[in-house]
C-alpha cells in the first residue's frame, strides 16, 4: 500500500513538467486585423498632377504622401490635422518621375473644428528642367517637364538686360553738381517678354521645347527667364518654379569652361603647385646648361684671320712646269 501511493505521489509530481498541448488552429478561413487611431481624420483632398508622381503634403505638424495613377489622379483620405487654435498652413508638391520637384501650391486657411473638410480637385503646378544653364548664341538646347497628360502648357519666356548708359555726352553747368555727377552714370535695367506660344503634352504628361538661341551681337548678353502653366478643366495651373539661363559669346563660354576647370582642380591645388615648381626647375636646368655648353665652346674654338685663296693661272702654271723641266736637263 505505502509502494502504490509513492507511485502516485511522482506521477503526480512529474506530471507538471510535460510541455501543454499545442492551442488548436483558427478555424476560421479569413484573419481578423484589429487597428485603432488616435485623433480624428479632419481632410480629404484630391487633384491632379504628372503620372506616377511622388504628391506630398505638409504643413505644422502634418505630413501625408501619395503616389498619382496612370492618369495623374491623386487622393488624401483621413489626413489628421492637429488640435491648434490656428489652421496649419498646408502645402502640395509633386516630385515627378525624372525627379523634379514642382513649385509648392498651398492652400487657404482651413476651418476650424469637429469637422470632415474635403478639398479637390487641386492642379499642381508643372515641374521644368533645363538641359545647359549657359550655351552659346546659336546653340541649340533642350527644356523638359512634366504635368497632366494631353493637356495645353503655355511658355512664358523674359530677358532681362543691364547696362550703364552715360546721359547726355559731356556734363553742363547743371550737371557739373553733385547731383550731375551721380546722375551722369546710370544704372538701368530693361525687360521684356516674347510672345507666349503654347504645346501639348503627351499621354504620360511630358513636354519639351527649345529655348530661344539668338545671336549675342543682337542681344547684350543678359539673363532669360522660363517659367510653364498648364490648362485643365477650363483652369490654369499654379505656375512652375522659374529657371534661368544664359546665352554667351564664345570668350564668355571658354572664361566659364576655365572657371569650372578650375574650382574641379581645387581638392588637388597641392599637386598643381608641386607640377609647376617642377617645371620650373626642369626650365631652368635646362637653360642654364645651355649657357654653360655654348661658353664652353667658344673658349675652345680657334681664332682665325680671313684671308683670300688666289688660285694660280694659266700662264704661272706654264712658268712652274718650264722651270721644273730646266732642272731635269741639269
Amino acid at each position: 500500500m505505502f509502494k502504490i501511493s509513492s507511485l502516485a505521489i511522482i506521477l503526480f509530481l512529474l506530471i507538471p513538467a510535460f510541455p501543454a498541448r499545442a492551442a488548436a488552429p483558427n478555424p476560421l478561413p479569413y484573419t481578423i486585423t484589429v487597428t485603432a487611431t488616435i485623433g480624428e481624420p479632419k481632410l480629404t483632398l484630391f487633384g491632379w498632377t504628372s503620372p506616377f508622381a511622388l504628391v506630398e503634403l505638409r504643413g505644422s505638424q502634418v505630413y501625408a504622401e501619395t503616389t498619382a495613377n496612370i492618369q495623374g489622379y491623386f487622393y488624401f483620405d483621413r489626413v489628421f490635422l492637429p488640435q491648434t487654435a490656428n489652421s496649419p498652413e498646408l502645402c502640395l508638391s509633386a516630385i515627378d518621375t525624372q525627379d523634379r520637384t514642382s513649385f509648392p501650391t498651398c492652400l487657404p486657411p482651413l476651418p476650424m473644428g469637429l469637422y470632415h473638410i474635403r478639398i479637390g480637385p487641386v492642379l499642381l503646378a508643372p515641374t521644368l528642367s533645363l538641359e545647359k544653364g549657359s550655351f552659346l548664341a546659336g546653340q541649340q538646347v533642350a527644356a523638359r517637364g512634366e504635368t497632366i497628360p494631353n493637356t495645353e502648357v503655355t511658355i512664358f519666356l523674359a530677358n532681362e538686360i543691364k547696362k550703364s548708359l552715360l546721359r547726355g555726352g559731356a556734363p553742363t553747368g547743371d550737371d557739373s553738381s553733385e547731383v550731375g555727377r551721380k546722375n551722369l552714370l546710370v544704372k538701368s535695367a530693361y525687360a521684356f517678354s516674347l510672345p507666349q506660344y503654347q504645346i501639348i503634352s503627351d499621354e504620360t504628361g511630358h513636354f519639351e521645347f527649345n529655348l530661344p538661341a539668338g545671336r549675342g551681337g543682337v542681344t547684350p548678353p543678359a539673363t532669360w527667364r522660363v517659367f510653364a502653366s498648364a490648362d485643365y478643366l477650363d483652369s490654369p495651373t499654379p505656375k512652375s518654379n522659374t529657371l534661368a539661363f544664359k546665352i554667351l559669346f564664345w570668350w564668355q563660354c571658354l572664361w566659364e569652361r576655365l572657371i569650372i576647370f578650375l574650382s574641379n582642380l581645387k581638392p588637388y591645388w597641392w599637386a598643381v603647385i608641386i607640377l609647376v615648381e617642377i617645371v620650373i626647375i626642369i626650365f631652368l636646368y635646362s637653360s642654364f646648361s645651355s649657357k654653360s655648353n655654348s661658353s664652353k665652346s667658344k673658349l675652345q674654338s680657334p681664332r682665325y684671320e680671313n684671308f683670300k685663296v688666289q688660285s694660280p693661272n694659266a700662264k704661272q702654271m706654264s712658268n712652274a712646269q718650264a722651270q721644273m723641266s730646266k732642272k731635269r736637263n741639269f
